[in-house]
């Protein structure tokens, strides 16, 4: 399928813009989180910190907004840039589907404008600009040079005031590229180890799985974010969600008894979380979470616990309660890091 003919933020697109970026290069799983960030995390907007949680959780003089600078300086570090610097080494896809987004509009702008420059012509006043933003424009307007010699001419400004308009247009679509995009990353980090598993697929439908049966006709259709398996019978169901809140909490376990319900050998299967979530609460309850006699996850998998470290304080000598329940999970290994479940699909 050509990129062209789909949209910017749809599957095919996301898996193009994967491939562009790893190109042949093989995936080092001590490494991947880098990845993973580079391609999916963001700076937010009202801070400038790269993003670790609730956006009006983490302004300035709340609790979260210093675990966010922790977070912010500590990942700068890693990536051996400024802290100012940061933000421009982070949300590679979004930035790729925003230029897209921008360039197809401008095209559509250019198309529409050669169809009405005759209707335009038909009135002697002149008549409002096509895609101008007049209060977006009133919002700009103080920020401007009033001297016409330093003053940028009309036509850039509209440009900009496109821009702008698209960027916030396509901002609100980010949870549907974060949503599906993470999965697809994932699968191409996957894909890219040094010794990849036989079968992966994103977005399967559970029949399609080996050794789950189809669903009753009533029923919809249901798929796993992303699966692993090998021929030796192995099968790994991931539930991949960067957050979560309690509603997916709930999604999750009802997958889970979908999956149970639809498994027709004798052989159990793994089922995973793979997350970016910072909340110590839920990752708790979550690695605590049982279904039945046994854990409804037999791993959470964290992007970067050294990043949980880093946010909660987790080497204090003396940790409160949550935060310390936090750190029982991970030395406990309930909760692993992205780098440790890679390693254990060729083990």
């Amino acid at each position: 399928m050509n990129p062209a003919d789909v949209g910017p933020f749809s599957q095919p697109s996301r898996v193009g813009l994967i491939d562009a970026y790893f190109g042949e290069r093989e995936v080092d799983p001590s490494t991947a989180w880098r990845d993973v960030y580079r391609l999916l995390l963001w700076a937010d907007a009202t801070t400038g910190l790269a993003h670790c949680y609730e956006s009006d959780k983490a302004q300035p003089g709340r609790p979260w907004y210093g675990r966010a600078l922790a977070f912010h300086a500590w990942l700068a570090e890693q990536f051996g840039v400024s802290a100012t610097e940061l933000a421009e080494h982070l949300d590679w896809m979004f930035r790729q589907v925003i230029m897209r987004v921008a360039d197809e509009e401008a095209a559509r702008r250019d198309r529409r404008g050669a169809r009405a420059s005759d209707q335009l012509a038909r009135y002697e006043d002149a008549m409002p600009a096509p895609d101008d933003d007049p209060e977006l424009r009133e919002l700009i307007e103080p920020l401007l040079p009033t001297d016409p010699r330093l003053r940028p001419d009309d036509d850039l400004i509209r440009d900009v005031l496109r821009r702008v308009r698209t960027y916030i247009g396509s901002e609100n679509k980010r949870k549907n590229l974060l949503g599906r995009g993470f999965e697809d990353v994932l699968a191409g980090v996957v894909k890219r180890l040094p010794v990849p598993p036989e079968h992966l697929g994103t977005q399967t439908p559970i029949e399609a799985i080996p050794g789950f049966r189809a669903m009753r006709a009533d029923d919809k259709t249901e798929k796993v974010d992303l699966w692993v398996g090998s021929s030796s019978g192995r099968r790994v169901l991931v539930s991949a969600k960067w957050s979560v809140r309690a509603d997916r909490e709930k999604q999750m376990r009802g997958d889970f008894l979908t999956y149970v319900a639809a498994n027709e050998v004798r052989e159990p299967f793994e089922y995973v979380w793979i997350t970016n979530e910072f909340d110590p609460a839920r990752l708790v309850a979550n690695a605590t979470n049982t279904e039945g006699n046994q854990y409804l996850f037999d791993a959470i998998v964290h992007v970067c616990p050294s990043a949980l470290a880093v946010v909660h304080e987790l080497g204090r000598p003396s940790l409160p309660r949550t935060p310390a329940l936090l750190k029982e999970q991970l030395d406990r290994r309930r909760i692993i890091g992205l780098d440790d479940w890679l390693l254990s699909l060729s083990a």
